[in-house]
């Protein structure tokens, strides 16, 4: 089970960083106006070419194969509920890294999901694969 809480660590850690990134990324491109066919293309080749939109990509790439991997160790009732751990990285991320105000009762709700993870973590070695 240690595997799988650590994995699955790495991998909201990931995603989290992973969605920062890209809204930093958007933010530079700035917000679609238009929805002429070519006006759209040329916002996601702006878009596909910023270097946050690249790495929040990545990270993002970074999750779903650790998820993947996390799959094949434990069920998926175990494995998907500690995705919600990023709700937490993404809050301290925006908080830092994007100057967000993250109002208290966000920052309960965060602790509650994390506190359900943590139930669903101690539930989750019977009946591992």
């Amino acid at each position: 089970m240690f595997r799988v809480i650590l994995a699955m660590i790495i991998a909201s850690a990931a995603t989290a960083t992973g969605q920062v990134l890209i809204r930093r990324g958007m933010q530079q491109v700035g917000s679609l106006e238009g929805y002429a066919p070519l006006a759209v293309l040329a916002y996601f080749a702006q878009a596909l070419s910023n270097n946050y939109v690249v790495g929040g990509t990545i990270m993002n790439g970074i999750f779903y194969f650790l998820l993947l991997t996390v799959l094949s160790w434990t069920q998926v009732t175990v494995a998907i509920p500690f995705t919600a751990l990023e709700y937490g990285f993404a809050a301290l991320l925006a908080v830092t890294l994007l100057q967000e105000a993250v109002p208290p009762i966000r920052w309960l709700g965060i602790v509650l999901i994390v506190v359900g993870v943590a139930l669903v973590g101690l539930g989750g070695s019977k009946g591992s694969m």
